[in-house]
């Protein structure tokens, strides 16, 4: 959904950037993330917040309480990594976003996390959205 966004935003010649500039004009919030942008949008409450600061708080919400074994904290900061540039992950990313090609890939990934991969991506996809 947020690349559908991303494109209609476009075609009516709103960049994220330029969109990212003008909330830094007016709300003093530099490179807030586009899901913030449009939530503050609809409502005046929510708060702005940069893609890492997005993230971050997603990452903690989803990994809070659980024990991860030093491979699978060194993928969740490759998901991190990736997430802080898109704002989303799918199970396709692990095969074609460079972060995780050059560590294998999907493969690799999945042998990491066992049957926790698929349940975590969507976690953290939800808790980035919400």
């Amino acid at each position: 959904m947020l690349e559908d966004l991303r494109t209609k935003l476009e075609q009516n010649q709103f960049s994220e950037k330029d969109l990212q500039r003008a909330h830094q004009l007016v709300y003093k919030k530099p490179l807030a993330d586009i899901i913030s942008m449009v939530k503050h949008g609809v409502k005046a409450e929510s708060p702005l917040l940069t893609a890492q600061e997005r993230v971050d708080a997603a990452m903690a919400r989803v990994t809070a309480g659980k024990t991860f074994s030093d491979e699978q904290r060194q993928w969740l900061g490759y998901i991190r990594e990736h997430l802080i540039e898109n704002l989303s992950i799918e199970m396709d990313h692990f095969d074609y976003a460079p972060v995780f090609q050059r560590r294998g890939g999907l493969s690799r990934a999945q042998a990491a996390f066992q049957e926790g991969l698929d349940p975590l991506i969507e976690a953290l996809n939800y808790a980035i959205a919400a």
